[in-house]
């Protein structure tokens, strides 16, 4: 237990940095692209409708080839449904308060390793004001796909990497405690790897 309530403030102090961003935005991300699986024709010849449906665990959010290579580098999950901790934030994340999971990978000995996985539903009602709270934190914005990013890249001393992806009817989001192009393109893959398990006909 020790060990978690070590990590518990270093995740904490990454939220609060996210809530309360301020100052001049990094440089804009160029060349993000999500793998939302594209609708793929049927035997009659028309597009399979695909649609958003929340996991009920983290075990659902990430493909099963992901979670064992988190593993095989010592990295569990240890916050959301079906972690570890399942009481992992002191609070609840905005993803959570929107209806949907956030879910906690890491090395509980290297804080440093942790990254955070969110999904949640989103209808007209929802979608402005998250996207309004994510524009006041200085985050970056692109189009991307079929939706739109909201991102920084950070840095490898201070800033975490972090992915919006906000589409008609939902939010992805990946926070990467260690920021950088090499992690922010994790970011990236990790955010449409969830995509392709929430969208389903």
């Amino acid at each position: 237990m020790t060990q978690r309530m070590a990590i518990i403030p270093v995740v904490l102090a990454v939220g609060i940095a996210l809530a309360g961003c301020s100052g001049a935005p990094e440089a804009e991300p160029t060349g993000i692209e999500t793998s939302t699986p594209a609708p793929e024709p049927t035997e009659t010849g028309g597009p399979v409708v695909l649609s958003f449906r929340l996991p009920a665990d983290c075990t659902g959010l990430l493909p099963a080839s992901r979670r064992q290579s988190f593993e095989s580098q010592g990295i569990e999950l240890l916050g959301g449904p079906g972690g570890k901790y399942p009481d992992y934030y002191a609070d609840p994340t905005p993803e959570e308060r929107a209806g949907g999971i956030s879910c906690v990978w890491g090395d509980e000995d290297d804080v440093q390793s942790t990254l955070t996985v969110s999904a949640a539903p989103l209808s007209i009602d929802t979608r402005g004001p998250i996207i309004d709270e994510l524009i006041a934190q200085g985050l970056n914005e692109a189009v991307v796909d079929d939706g739109i990013s909201y991102a920084q890249i950070g840095d490898e001393n201070s800033a975490p990497a972090v992915l919006n992806i906000i589409r008609d009817d939902s939010w992805i989001s990946v926070i990467q405690a260690t920021g950088g192009e090499k992690y922010f393109d994790l970011a990236v893959e990790l955010a449409g790897e969830a995509a392709a398990q929430v969208y389903v006909p």
